[in-house]
């Protein structure tokens, strides 16, 4: 009986072997899985959409950062810098940028404040008089040690570096509170940064973000001591690196100057932005001009799946699959008001100076396009065939008329337009539906119906404008 005995042992152990073997493997693959984006337009089924695994960040580099930094600091249209403005009486963490024992306390920490006695304050209760909110930002401002050198230099001579460090802090807690609660994130501004930083830092390192603000949270919420705090918050700030922490500053105070909108007018004069731009498409599966103009309506993260629900005209081509073509046209329909030339008796002068200057009327993906983008803005029609037609509001100091753009036909719709332009990603900056030949004294109904009209042809490009 002994050898049964011996090869039912040897069966058991071979199964205990096995069942470990698939546990680990399960395990394996489970955190192998890749992070997945579900982009929702609201027709149809969502477009599941894989990053690739190669992905890297967009650097900023630290004299990049410093010298953008300050431009931004300048155009906030309020002043921190004023020694008699009130301080906020809850000093949330390590102002200055000094190096910190690991072995300090809350004591020897306030002595090198600026202000001990007003430090000290925060603690007459106790520690425990710290409640989970405060624990939270205390921990954050941590956070930025890394980098904050470099904030203090670009700004001092600007602003308080303690106010603006605080309202930092504060906005990077609010925000993280939006992106981790169960439902949507559908604030304008929010989804605006979450857009920003997905460019510049690729799914992976949003995810990471998320995961490491749950794990300060759970420290902050758990820390019996101040130095537990400081901890929490510098283990954060490594999940974020030296280059995340620049990018979250960058669009953090883009949005404390002017919400939204100011980001969607000063992203494009950031570094790396253009590179940016094309990450995000790769990486994310969206348009960035698209987004930070509107396209983007939410927001969900939940368990590895990033789910975004955005205009159609949003989604990337790279996102959408083989055979999606990009259409170039924008249809017309027969119930469409169609504007006529009121000048035209100017026409054949107006032609002939605008060949004399070598202008002809182009399309939005030809090559002659960006030269004519690159001025103070240009001029558009859109024909009764849908086509999108460009000239130049002036060329070599003289203006070009909407009849060359149009030959003098009718038009549905036709407007002026500024640009910015990135190497070969163009960004709108402003649409209007001026035209002297076109829509001198149109109603207010037919201006807007014509910017609309306008702003869905540029957006058949992936050019959209701030709402």
């Amino acid at each position: 009986m002994l050898p049964r005995v011996r090869s039912t042992r040897q069966g058991d152990d071979m199964t205990l072997r096995g069942a470990g073997a698939l546990l680990l493997s399960v395990l394996l693959v489970g955190c192998a899985t890749p992070r997945v984006v579900r982009l929702d337009t609201g027709q149809g089924e969502p477009i599941v959409y894989l990053p690739p695994k190669s992905a890297k960040p967009v650097e900023v580099d630290e004299d990049a950062f410093r010298r953008v930094m300050t431009r931004l600091v300048l155009d906030m249209r309020f002043s921190l810098h004023d020694g008699a403005a009130e301080r906020p009486r809850v000093r949330l963490a390590s102002w200055d940028s000094g190096p910190q024992s690991a072995g300090s306390d809350y004591g020897d920490w306030c002595s090198r404040q600026d202000s001990p006695g007003e430090c000290l304050t925060l603690l007459e209760g106790g520690f425990s008089f710290l409640d989970a909110k405060a624990r939270r930002q205390m921990a954050l401002a941590f956070a930025w040690d890394g980098v904050w050198d470099g904030v203090q230099d670009a700004v001092k001579e600007v602003v308080n570096p303690l106010a603006l460090k605080a309202m930092l802090t504060s906005a990077m807690a609010a925000y993280m509170f939006l992106i981790v609660a169960p439902e949507p994130v559908t604030k304008v501004v929010a989804v605006a940064l979450t857009t920003f930083v997905l460019a510049y830092l690729g799914v992976d390192a949003f995810m990471g973000l998320v995961e490491g603000w749950q794990r300060l949270s759970a420290d902050a919420d758990r820390a019996e001591s101040f130095r537990e705090l400081e901890y929490a918050g510098h283990r954060f700030g490594r999940v974020m690196g030296e280059n995340g922490a620049r990018v979250l500053i960058l669009a953090l105070t883009a949005a404390l100057s002017g919400g939204a909108a100011s980001m969607a007018s000063k992203g494009p004069t950031l570094p790396g932005f253009a590179s940016a731009a094309l990450a995000a498409e790769a990486q994310a599966g969206f348009r960035l001009s698209a987004a930070m103009a509107g396209g983007v309506r939410s927001i969900t993260v939940a368990e590895g799946v990033m789910t975004v629900g955005l205009a159609p005209h949003a989604v990337a081509m790279t996102a959408r699959g083989p055979g999606s073509e990009k259409s170039p046209r924008t249809d017309s329909t027969s119930s469409e008001q169609i504007l006529t030339n009121q000048l035209p008796d100017l026409l054949p002068e107006e032609l002939e100076i605008a060949s004399s200057l070598g202008v002809q009327p182009v399309s939005v993906d030809s090559a002659q396009f960006a030269r004519y983008a690159r001025g103070e803005r240009v001029k558009w029609v859109l024909t009764q065939e849908g086509q999108l037609r460009i000239v130049p509001h002036r060329w070599s100091e003289v203006e070009i008329s909407h009849a060359v753009a149009s030959g003098g036909k009718p038009v549905v719709a036709a407007g002026e337009a500024e640009l910015a332009v990135h190497g070969t990603t163009y960004f709108g900056i402003r649409i209007t539906p001026q035209s002297g030949h076109y829509l001198k004294g149109a109603s207010e109904a037919m201006s807007r119906r014509v910017v609309e009209l306008g702003r869905k042809a540029f957006a058949q490009y992936g050019i959209t404008f701030p709402p």
